[in-house]
């Protein structure tokens, strides 16, 4: 077997098992490199509602900065609270959520999703609900 078709098998391989990473005791798995878990799906279809007009449509950032690179910065915490109470910077601001029950609700599923996507298991493709 050539080098590139050694590499070529050996990612074809990684892509087929499930990415599975405990973030800060909040699993999230990813198959196939789009199917999610339940819990992590429904994180997704909560940022496509409420988050992906000023974030984008994969976290990349657009009117609001790019989450799929500000989750592998800021903690789960900072991350719940600038959900809940919004945030002003120096280059607009995001408002707080703490009076919309289903985003209040869904911070958990919300953030399971976004961590999944800075941590690199889900490409830049639209996630499916694992079977």
């Amino acid at each position: 077997m050539s080098r590139t078709h050694f590499k070529a098998a050996a990612l074809s391989a990684m892509l087929l098992l499930p990415f599975a990473v405990t973030a800060q005791g909040t699993p999230y798995s990813v198959t196939n490199g789009h199917e999610l878990d339940a819990e992590t799906y429904e994180g997704f279809k909560l940022y496509r509602n409420w988050c992906a007009r000023c974030h984008g449509t994969y976290g990349q950032g657009m009117v609001g900065p790019n989450l799929a690179e500000s989750l592998n910065i800021i903690s789960k915490e900072e991350f719940f609270s600038v959900v809940e109470n919004g945030k002003t910077g120096t280059i607009g601001s995001m408002p707080a959520w703490s009076s919309n029950p289903q985003v209040m609700e869904g911070r958990e599923q919300l953030y399971r999703y976004l961590k999944a996507r800075a941590d690199g298991a889900i490409g830049e493709v639209k996630p499916k609900k694992a079977k």
